[in-house]
């Protein structure tokens, strides 16, 4: 029997609704078992918030072995002369982005959904209205924002855009308003981040230190005995507050992507 395709082509075969599985709400668009159809549903499972790359990979296993079963999930992360199966999966789901003619994001758009796709995460958007002009189309969501921009070479991560939109530098939909300020930004971070200030003074600040997806227990261990009292956490932010001379260490482990200094607290 002819398998029906799991995506890309506007003109292909639909997986039939009755045979789509359903996560959080959501119906899934592709075959069971595959890598996409995973990758959907580790999304699906947080819809319409950001969900970092460490908790999409495990979600993405658990359905791959859910839908298809262990050899199949075994079988994609043991594959060989391929890039290891963490970026493959951060790759499927960069694929599931894509829009316009012959698309594999087109299953989700036409459907009201889009992914979001970040440095150090994603998102699942649903509840859109699918809207199609003589030439292209769009999704337009219940917050205003549509499928996003991407631009080739300037991936932000999720706190980036949030920084960026704040400061008008995107659109909700990511389109780029103000390259220079982005880069400037940029440069900035990636000079403090290179030589940080040393602060001397004694007093202690409130801060909210930003991980890379790769932070571990380990991590937190090497933060604390710096010095940093952690008050709260979620997915790779902590908060929390440390003596200001003590910025430049914890600026410098391997895992820090950055710090926000909120506020000077007196003694």
């Amino acid at each position: 029997m002819k398998k029906t395709r799991n995506y890309s082509f506007k003109t292909s075969k639909r997986l039939p609704e009755e045979r789509m599985t359903q996560v959080n709400g959501i119906k899934i668009p592709s075959m069971p078992g595959s890598c996409y159809h995973a990758i959907i549903c580790a999304l699906a499972e947080s819809k319409d918030q950001f969900v970092m790359w460490s908790r999409i990979i495990a979600r993405t296993e658990k359905y791959m072995v859910m839908y298809g079963g262990y050899e199949v999930w075994e079988n994609f992360k043991s594959k060989s002369k391929v890039k290891p199966y963490s970026q493959r999966i951060k790759d499927n789901a960069h694929t599931l982005t894509r829009r316009r003619k012959d698309c594999y994001g087109y299953r989700l758009h036409e459907r009201g959904m889009g992914i979001y796709f970040f440095k150090d995460g994603a998102m699942l958007l649903v509840n859109g209205e699918f809207k199609k002009t003589k030439d292209s189309y769009n999704v337009k969501f219940p917050n205003g924002r549509k499928l996003q921009v991407r631009h080739r070479g300037t991936t932000m991560t999720s706190k980036e855009y949030r920084r960026f939109l704040d400061s008008g530098f995107i659109t909700s939909s990511g389109e780029i308003l103000n390259h220079q300020a982005i880069k400037d930004f940029r440069a900035k971070v990636s000079t403090a981040k290179e030589a940080p200030p040393v602060l001397t003074t004694p007093e202690r600040v409130k801060i909210t230190v930003t991980l890379d997806e790769n932070y571990n227990q380990d991590t937190a261990r090497r933060l604390e005995v710096i010095g940093l009292i952690v008050t709260d956490s979620r997915d790779n932010e902590i908060d929390g507050t440390l003596d200001a001379n003590k910025v430049d260490e914890i600026m410098s482990d391997h895992d820090v992507l950055g710090i926000d200094i909120l506020a000077t607290l007196v003694s």
